[in-house]
């Protein structure tokens, strides 16, 4: 028995799709495949397929993981061969690998926001520029107190490692680097929200995660 790690796609349509009818569709897909999978043991056996970091509902995504524990002696490519025409749609197998970093260990993720503007970039980009140099960026984000979700005040600024934008005749791209990891997470979702909220025209987004990094910065793999 040894440990794979699957890299895959998420685009388009498949944003849609919880992690929860991911963890099922793949399933069903490595099942289809005939993937040699490894069983737990006990009252009721289950294979192991495990996923490095959830997705947020209407994401997409370049650099997604998932774990499985295969038997036998196929190899990465045998796998990869027997995954990439098993998927469903939107889903899109990279590559198949030998895990090197533990997920615990993921920090940070690098995303892309694009946002599509109805008249000329050039009022978003400075917006965006103008907010992002302040000193002060406060949202609303959910958290705890105690045993019940409450609603907090965070200062984006604080958790934002890096930045850059530019612009493509109508639309807009961020990329940014934000806490995604076991301890902290802050949604890209929060500072797409408050630019859209902000701006004078209406603004559309599309929100795709591009890495996850470890907290050096290096890539997780």
């Amino acid at each position: 028995m040894r440990c794979v790690r699957v890299w895959f796609k998420k685009m388009g349509m498949s944003r849609y799709v919880s992690h929860l009818d991911l963890m099922r569709a793949m399933t069903r897909a490595v099942r289809r495949a005939e993937i040699p999978l490894w069983y737990t043991e006990g009252f009721n056996p289950h294979p192991y397929i495990t996923f490095a970091l959830p997705l947020s509902l209407g994401m997409e995504s370049l650099y997604e993981s998932m774990d499985m524990r295969i038997e036998g002696e196929s190899t990465n490519e045998d796998i990869f061969n027997m995954l990439k025409g098993s998927m469903p749609p939107g889903i899109e197998i990279v590559s198949v690998e030998n895990p090197f970093n533990d997920p615990k260990e993921i920090t940070y993720g690098e995303f892309d926001i694009f946002f599509d503007c109805e008249r000329k970039t050039d009022s978003v980009l400075a917006l965006i520029e103008e907010m992002l140099s302040a000193d002060e960026l406060i949202v609303q984000k959910l958290g705890k107190k105690g045993r019940h979700k409450v609603m907090k005040d965070i200062n984006l600024i604080d958790f934002i490692k890096s930045y850059r934008v530019g612009s493509l005749e109508n639309r807009v791209k961020l990329t940014v680097i934000l806490p995604a990891g076991s301890t902290t997470n802050v949604n890209p979702s929060l500072l797409a929200d408050e630019i859209q909220k902000r701006a004078e025209e209406k603004l559309s987004y599309t929100i795709v995660r591009k890495k996850l990094l470890l907290e050096n910065m290096e890539l997780f793999r």
